[in-house]
């Protein structure tokens, strides 16, 4: 059923909205509604049908044509796979897992297993490995591999129905440490003959991954991701092809990894982007997608977890998992809100779990085969996403493939392109991180938990430039921690000028722009004189100080105001609102906080007094 506006022109229907739109925005334009992504793809205010039908594919049904709307005409109607991720070095990890499993985890990741398949079998004791697969983490070695197998082939169930992943993508751990035993084509070589030995004695047994979370905890973009695993994902086909396996065979050799971010859309477009790019390449080797599925892991990127505020992590991974599902994904990893202060503890397992759960069970959210489908917004956007995907496989591919654009370097410094301009849309917050760089609470509880199992050093010869890890909140985090480490408390002193009506807004964002930093403020309701200001920042022990106000009142009291902070003993002044109100205080000001400034910036002349 479609709805009948009552208009016969859509574009009639649009004008209307948009001189509606526009007068509620008292002003401004409405081009101004329209955003871009870090590929520069356009996101407008508004789609419908008649705007944003020019590029429709015919997609059919779930499992048709595309594979946008699924690989499978079921969808995820039995529920995705809830996978949680352990440390096998970890003290008491078995029983970690073992209650995961027995409360609705139907899946385990192992990172850092051991390549001995005695010391495996105690940490898998218990596991059912025919009904739990166990998970191997991107970038194990052949040897730990080898080690799960043997395990799988002790166990009381027949190899036919072991469904692990063996977690091997030398590309990933090459790009993450920059080091390889080997060089990479002999290494891509040893996986495929692995693989092809694999194949009749554990069908089910996917041995490859590729981990597209490499490149995004690097800073890379959506597309830049998508795109870097497609490319990956061919030079596979490639070799496992050499290897002997059947072009139809080879996606379930393969599984994909795709981080999931904060923005909810943009993930849901990727996950279903991969699938329509993957089937028109398999089209384009000679095989059939409907015969090859693509299996999709979709895992809560870690590059959006904070260290302050860490519950808000529980925010963030629950709309990255609930746009997951809504994508299709076939398995998806929830890290816990507090994995970034070390070793998730008993609630941070739980919770991510039951994120999970609740989505998947609660909600009813696989119910629906493709709760996507018919969204212009979701459809445009899968789209554009996949455009711009293919554009960035095709320029690896132009490079010589993912080996020569990863050993060149090239890749690398693309990625670090974009990494930058993310840097500076969290230093001018247009890509806020609530509870860190907004709304910070500085007298939170620091999460206190055991530290990560120490993992060894890159073996063998360096080889490329390892990618780095950008978790984005880092910046503030280390700002707070600095000033933790001051005895100054307060710092800043909010020099609010006349009634609160007058200066509320602008003390608030003030405030909230200085403890993103670690600066803590004291306020106040308003002074109505320069005199009685200046003798309350004198008895707060401040040695920094904000003027906020109205323009007016800046253009009456500032430069005055100023004057006297200084002569108080004010080693810094600034001012809430633009630089463009300082024409009238002839020079007094030594910096400005308003919306869209780089905080990092604004908050660095703290910091250095703070070391002195």
């Amino acid at each position: 059923m479609e709805y009948d506006s009552g208009m016969a022109d859509g574009d009639s229907d649009y004008e209307s909205w948009a001189t509606a739109a526009s007068s509620a925005l008292k002003g401004k334009n409405l081009e101004d509604l329209t955003t871009k992504t870090f590929d520069d793809i356009e996101r407008f205010p508004l789609y419908t049908r008649d705007r944003n039908e020019n590029r429709r594919r015919e997609d059919g049904l779930p499992g048709e044509s595309s594979f946008a709307r699924g690989s499978r005409a079921s969808g995820n109607l039995l529920g995705w796979e809830v996978r949680q991720r352990h440390f096998a070095a970890r003290t008491g990890v078995n029983d970690h897992i073992l209650a995961d499993l027995e409360n609705g985890a139907t899946a385990i990741t192992l990172s850092g297993a051991p390549d001995k398949a005695e010391e495996l079998r105690a940490v898998l004791q218990g596991v059912y490995l025919d009904l739990a697969p166990i998970h191997l983490s991107s970038g194990s070695s052949i040897a730990q591999a080898e080690a799960l197998l043997a395990v799988c082939s002790d166990a009381e169930s027949k190899s036919e129905s072991v469904r692990n992943n063996l977690g091997l993508d030398p590309v990933g751990r090459l790009a993450q440490t920059g080091h390889s035993a080997a060089p990479l084509s002999q290494e891509i070589n040893q996986c495929a003959e692995m693989t092809a030995a694999l194949s009749e004695r554990f069908p089910c047994v996917v041995p490859i991954s590729v981990d597209g979370s490499s490149w995004a905890n690097a800073g890379a973009s959506d597309s830049q991701e998508l795109g870097t695993v497609l490319a990956t994902g061919v030079m596979w086909i490639r070799a496992l092809t050499e290897a002997g396996i059947d072009i139809n065979s080879i996606s379930g050799k393969v599984e994909f990894t795709l981080s999931a971010g904060p923005d909810q859309f943009l993930t849901t477009a990727k996950i279903r982007a991969a699938r329509v790019c993957w089937a028109r390449i398999l089209q384009a080797c000679g095989a059939d997608p409907s015969l090859s599925p693509l299996f999709i892991h979709a895992e809560t990127s870690q590059s959006m977890m904070t260290k302050t505020d860490s519950w808000v992590n529980m925010l963030r991974t629950t709309t990255a998992c609930f746009a997951s599902a809504v994508g299709g994904a076939d398995a998806i990893t929830v890290a816990p809100f507090d994995s970034v202060a070390g070793l998730a503890n008993e609630t941070g397992l739980r919770l991510a779990r039951n994120t999970q759960l609740i989505l998947q069970e609660e909600t009813k959210l696989s119910s629906v085969i493709d709760p996507a489908g018919g969204s212009w917004y979701i459809e445009e956007l899968t789209d554009q996403v996949a455009m711009s995907s293919w554009k960035v496989f095709q320029e690896v591919e132009r490079l010589g493939g993912i080996e020569n654009a990863l050993l060149s370097g090239q890749l690398q410094a693309s990625i670090a392109n974009t990494r930058e301009k993310r840097r500076q849309h969290l230093a001018v917050r247009s890509t806020p991180l609530t509870g860190t760089s907004e709304f910070p609470d500085l007298d939170e509880d620091e999460l206190l938990r055991e530290p990560f199992p120490q993992t060894n050093a890159p073996q063998g010869e360096y080889r490329c430039e390892p990618l780095p890890s950008f978790r984005w909140s880092v910046p503030f985090e280390q700002m707070r921690e600095a000033t933790g480490l001051s005895s100054r408390q307060p710092v800043l002193f909010l020099a609010n000028l006349g009634d609160v009506a007058t200066h509320t807004a602008r003390s608030t964002f003030a405030k909230s722009l200085f403890e993103a930093g670690g600066i803590r403020v004291e306020g106040n309701d308003g002074f109505d004189s320069a005199g009685d200001c200046v003798e309350a920042f004198s008895a707060s022990g401040c040695i920094v100080a904000c003027i906020c106000s109205s323009n007016q009142i800046y253009s009456d009291l500032g430069a005055e105001v100023a004057r006297q902070l200084r002569s108080a003993g004010a080693q810094h002044i600034y001012l809430a609102g633009s630089p463009d109100l300082g024409e009238n205080l002839d020079g007094e000001i030594d910096d400005y906080v308003y919306l869209g400034c780089n905080v990092l910036d604004a908050l660095a002349p703290i910091h250095q007094l703070l070391s002195r």
